[in-house]
């Protein structure tokens, strides 16, 4: 009776080990991927701005025929409207 009993604790020491061992694996990678991701998100927000007032800035100089001028304001308004959805984004992310 002794016997089944001390194999059932080595069974659940065991268990419980190998179960702290997969959570300490688990926590790892999931930071990690949403590390990349907020990386990401953060770089596509900023990009598409950037990419969005340049073209923007592009048509008004071929419209109008001021030529640098459009780009250059363009250029300035969309990095402006990338670090604002930055800060958007990081807001929101901090209130969770």
């Amino acid at each position: 009776m002794n016997n089944q009993k001390d194999k059932l604790e080595d069974l659940k020491k065991k268990i419980d080990s190998t179960l702290s061992n997969q959570n300490q694996i688990n926590v790892e990678p999931k930071n990690k991927s949403n590390a990349a991701s907020f990386g990401f998100k953060i770089s596509t927000e900023i990009v598409a701005a950037l990419v969005v007032g340049v073209g923007i800035g592009l048509i008004v100089d071929n419209y109008f025929g001021i030529s640098p001028f459009g780009l250059i304001i363009f250029f300035i308004l969309g990095a402006l409207a990338g670090f604002l959805n930055v800060y958007r984004v990081m807001r929101r992310i901090e209130k969770q």
